[in-house]
């Protein structure tokens, strides 16, 4: 697969991602859900897209309701087109799962 690779300056520039926060060689966004259940229902959205896409983010689900989703492209060790792409799905299921980004990543 043909990976475009994206530097931290690059992802920076990115508009709509406001969500999401470099750290290293990944992104990362925290959202906070109503409940342990729709929390859990987001994290299956995302899972779905993520699969879709053929390309899978680290997702923690923990209590009371949050959801971290950490994205990187393993293949060249850092951020490439595909975690923007993916990104991007992940916002839009957030507003439609009534998800608010948690700032403390």
């Amino acid at each position: 697969m043909d990976y475009t690779a994206i530097s931290a300056d690059n992802f920076a520039a990115t508009e709509g991602l406001n969500d999401w926060a470099c750290s290293g060689h990944h992104i990362v966004a925290k959202y906070g859900l109503e409940s342990f259940v729709e929390a859990a229902q987001f994290v299956l959205e995302i899972a779905r897209a993520a699969t879709h896409a053929d390309h899978h983010p680290d997702i923690s689900l923990s209590y009371p309701a949050t959801v971290q989703v950490v994205l990187t492209t393993h293949a060249i060790g850092g951020l490439s087109h595909l975690d923007i792409e993916l990104a991007r799905v992940i916002a839009r299921l957030a507003v439609d799962a009534s998800a608010n980004p948690v700032a403390d990543h």
